[in-house]
């Protein structure tokens, strides 16, 4: 695992600068809840993008998720770790944001820095020019 704990702190308190992986880890942190499809994206990006130990994940959401189940979270982990023998889904944020959040409504609910920032723009901040910056 090359991610270390910058990585894992940026993730846990969904500062990553993804507003997708963000927006789920705000919800999950204010709500102790977050969608099926939240957490499949925000375990993937974990383990597949920023490469942290899929472990720290699984430890995370046992100590956040009000539905924690054991069975479930472990194993949903290891699935997204690549460890379960099958298919590693490895979910595209972007084309995930796209099609779950089309209009960037659920992404400026928990983002608030996001709120007045154009549709076209709100899943990809970063490229947004200076001007449209102030």
């Amino acid at each position: 695992w090359q991610g270390g704990d910058q990585e894992f702190q940026l993730w846990s308190e969904g500062r990553t600068g993804f507003p997708l992986v963000d927006a789920n880890m705000r919800e999950l942190r204010s709500t102790g809840w977050m969608s099926n499809r939240g957490r499949q994206i925000v375990a993937s990006f974990l383990v597949l993008d920023l490469k942290v130990d899929w472990r720290r994940g699984a430890d995370w959401f046992e100590s956040c998720c009000i539905d924690y189940d054991v069975t479930s979270n472990w194993s949903n982990w290891l699935s997204a770790a690549g460890l379960t023998g099958g298919r590693v889904n490895h979910f595209n944020v972007l084309k995930q944001a796209r099609q779950y959040d089309p209009d960037g409504q659920y992404v400026r609910h928990w983002l608030p820095e996001l709120e007045h920032v154009d549709t076209h723009l709100v899943h990809e901040p970063w490229l947004m020019t200076p001007a449209e910056r102030d």
